[in-house]
Parts: structure tokens; sequence; C-alpha cells
């Protein structure tokens, strides 16, 4: 994701636990966020609740509506483009990583982030991790900042992905493929597996937002 700016410990709770309601939809799109009854639910005051939802709004998650903040709805544009732009920037990351080749320590990274979790907020940063240590493997710095701030542009629409039945088995098979078609320095092999890749999660994805009240109605 993004790096987020140093938040005070009260504003850090409040984020963090906005964010998990957001994200497993306890808190619903379009659902208001008045600061009011979240100081009561979640027992923090209101000064660091508006810094939170500040931060949310930042990173896509709430939007302001009129003079209260509301969940914000996923937006299908935006994620159609995200996914064109993963795969025409993460092809070619694939590309010139297998040119390369990762060394031990950089394919200890890479393996590290393959480790299975029962937490799906910690699956999905092992697998944002994963993806921005294939960006690493360029040397580019400006790559790796343009992927991760789309990844985590689309974080929710990530997040509901690899929740779905088997959704983190597939994307954790698919990641150890790309691994070794790196490793052995098959680029093109490697490129065209990365654009299946995305291709199978954009389409698991609509499919499961197809006619959903998560999307924003335009």
């Amino acid at each position: 994701m993004t790096p987020k700016p140093m938040l005070a410990p009260q504003t850090e709770e409040a984020y963090r636990r906005l964010r998990r309601m957001i994200l497993s939809l306890e808190l619903r799109p379009g659902e208001p966020l008045v600061e009011r009854k979240l100081e009561e639910r979640l027992g923090v005051s209101r000064t660091p609740i508006r810094a939170a939802l500040q931060q949310l709004a930042r990173e896509g998650l709430a939007a302001r509506s009129g003079r209260v903040f509301v969940v914000a709805p996923l937006d299908l544009s935006e994620l159609e483009e995200a996914f064109e732009f993963r795969t025409w920037l993460e092809t070619q990351v694939v590309r010139v990583a297998a040119s390369r080749r990762p060394n031990a320590r950089e394919l200890k990274e890479l393996l590290a982030s393959l480790e299975a979790d029962l937490d799906p907020e910690v699956e999905l940063e092992k697998a944002t991790d994963f993806h921005l240590a294939l960006a690493r493997l360029t040397g580019n710095r400006f790559v790796v900042a343009s992927l991760a701030q789309v990844l985590g542009r689309i974080y929710r629409a990530r997040y509901l992905e690899i929740t779905r039945p088997h959704g983190a088995e597939a994307a954790q098979s698919d990641h150890l493929a790309l691994i070794e078609l790196v490793q052995q320095g098959k680029g093109e092999e490697a490129a065209a597996f990365m654009r299946q890749h995305l291709e199978r999660s954009r389409l698991a994805l609509l499919r499961s937002l197809e006619g959903s009240a998560l999307l924003a109605r335009t």
C-alpha cells in the first residue's frame, strides 16, 4: 500500500478499527460516518475520529457527502483502469526482473510473502508485499512507487477479491509460479503468466460485484 503518515496513538486505533469495519463490510458503502455515533461506538474522542476519517478518505475508503463522511462505494471505471495500468506495468516488471534474476536475499523476500495467514487483511498485505518485491527487482523507485499507489487505491476491491472462496490459495499458487519463471530468467513466459494472473483476478472481482450495491451509481 501507499505509505500513510504517522498517526497519533488514538487516531491510529480509530483508523485501524474503522478501516477493518469498512473492508469487512460491517460498515456498508454509502453508510454515513457520523462522528458522534462513532465516538460512542469506538470509545474514542471526536478529534482522533475526524483525523482517522480524513486518512480513510485519502485512501478512497471514505468520501465527503455534504457535511459528513460516508463509506465510499467502489468505482467500476476506476477498477477497470487500475487493472489496465497494472497489466501494462507488471508485465514489464517481470520481464526486467527475469533478466536480472533475484539473488538469495531477494528470493527470500519473495518467498516470505507466500506464507499463508488466516487473517484476510494480513493475507492481502502479503500479496501486496509480493507484487512490490517484484517491482523492486527492476531497481527503479518510480516503478515501485507507481505500483504502490495503484495497489493502495484499489485496496478494498482487492480485499473482496482475496476473500472470495479459494481466492487467497489461487493467488499464492500464481505467485509461486511467477517466482519460478523469474528465477529461471523466462521473461516473456513470466509476462504472459502475469497477464493471465491479473485477468483472472479482474474477472473474479467483476463477477462478485455484478449488480452489487457496493458499486458507485452513475
